[in-house]
């Protein structure tokens, strides 16, 4: 009778190890996204890495970190290949995809671009005929807003669109003229001028585009239901305990806004 309650304990040590090993989750980041994922030699930092990693430590997972384009990782989180994504708007259409957990961030899109070298812009609406940029970098995939939507329907405004697949990208475009002004968060602005790179301050947002809160997409396919109702209660513990807010702070010194959490799954 000892042997088979030891046995059988054995076992049940053996498959909470292997549950607790199988927790990892695969998170897709890429290059110099500062403030939001930054590459060190000693791993990933930044304002998105820190958030998720204490959410992951509060749930009692792994987090891992696949280097892929966003275009690319909205097909990977479909095929099973990663279980979260960041900087992702809610939206209808992607809600039978992605449980949203969060926000983690307050987005807000500019036009950004050097206003010594190009012509002055109000509203967004004087794109659509009255002025022309030349090149304006997109990111593919990317959700700018409903506003920006039917803007691109104007061929006069369509014709000036470029769309790149990575990021890190839209400051060298700058500098090497080959767009005229690109779409971005101003947090990333903030932290290229912050940081003194090269030409940086020239640049300077020239007209709102969107701003929305985005969450953590985490993966319907990969995740069960429990997990992420785990992740929902987790991320309001972490806002109640002031870690979410302290967390952002660090990052966000110049525009502070209060994440209230309400996660959708």
């Amino acid at each position: 009778m000892r042997k088979r309650l030891l046995s059988a304990l054995a076992a049940t040590v053996v498959l909470c190890s292997v549950s607790v090993q199988a927790c990892v989750l695969r998170m897709a980041a890429e290059t110099d996204f500062p403030p939001h994922l930054i590459l060190k030699e000693q791993g990933w930092q930044g304002q998105s890495v820190e958030l998720l990693q204490l959410l992951a430590r509060e749930v009692g997972c792994e987090l891992t970190f696949i280097n892929s384009p966003w275009l690319r990782s909205l097909v990977q989180i479909n095929s099973g290949e990663l279980d979260v994504v960041s900087h992702l708007s809610y939206s209808e259409a992607r809600k039978s995809d992605f449980a949203f957990i969060g926000p983690h961030h307050i987005e807000s899109i500019w036009l950004i671009g050097d206003p010594d070298t190009l012509p002055r812009i109000s509203t967004l609406q004087d794109l659509s005929q009255d002025v022309d940029l030349g090149r304006i970098a997109e990111l593919n995939g990317a959700y700018y807003g409903e506003e920006f939507e039917l803007l691109k329907q104007s061929p006069f405004f369509a014709r000036q669109l470029v769309s790149i697949s990575s990021i890190q990208d839209k400051l060298a475009l700058l500098e090497a003229g080959r767009v005229n002004a690109i779409l971005e968060d101003v947090s990333v602005l903030q932290y290229w001028q912050t940081h003194q790179y090269k030409n940086a301050k020239k640049y300077q947002p020239l007209v709102l585009v969107y701003q929305s809160p985005v969450y953590f997409g985490f993966s319907k396919r990969t995740l069960s239901k429990a997990m992420l109702v785990k992740l929902q209660q987790a991320w309001k513990k972490l806002h109640e305990q002031g870690l979410i807010d302290r967390t952002v702070q660090r990052y966000q010194r110049k525009n502070i806004t209060t994440l209230t959490p309400s996660s959708r799954l």
